[in-house]
């Protein structure tokens, strides 16, 4: 776990996406928190980035991902990074010690207890890099369709519920 001011809540880290419930933005301040807890799972990072086109680097965790996107010009989608699912919400709650939704959100089907999410996040550290690459990759959004397309991957709804 990373150190964090005690009694702070998701929602100052965490916030809804308008796109979708199952897609959340890290607030600005945050997001070196988040990438540094995710780069010490141990998971492989696709990152994509080219002369005169976004740069991407997503991470995949548990069913779904965080996914940083830094635009250039006039984007379609804005920059920021952002958290697919809400079973890799409540983990990296826990992981950067917040205290989480106390109940289920929108589109959430389930709420799991840490150690199932716990376990699941050790049984994808020992998954095949190619799957969880790919996994990564569906992450990676230019816009808002690309990001519906990843939820609908992911979770099979895009609908907002």
């Amino acid at each position: 776990m990373t150190s964090s001011e005690p009694g702070r809540v998701w929602s100052e880290v965490f916030r809804r996406s308008r796109i979708s419930p199952h897609v959340f933005v890290v607030a600005k301040a945050a997001a070196g928190q988040v990438d540094q807890v995710v780069a010490g799972l141990g998971l492989p990072r696709a990152t994509s980035n080219s002369l005169f086109d976004n740069a991407h680097w997503a991470a995949p965790l548990l069913d779904g991902a965080v996914t940083r996107l830094l635009t250039y010009g006039l984007p379609a989608l804005p920059s920021g990074t952002r958290v697919y699912g809400h079973r890799p919400l409540r983990l990296l709650c826990h992981l950067m010690d917040l205290r989480a939704p106390a109940r289920a959100l929108t589109g959430e089907r389930q709420v799991r207890h840490i150690d199932q999410l716990l376990a699941d996040l050790d049984w994808q550290r020992q998954a095949e890099p190619k799957a969880l690459l790919a996994q990564a990759r569906t992450a990676m959004a230019n816009d808002t369709q690309d990001v519906l397309t990843a939820v609908q991957v992911f979770f099979g709804d895009q609908r907002l519920t």
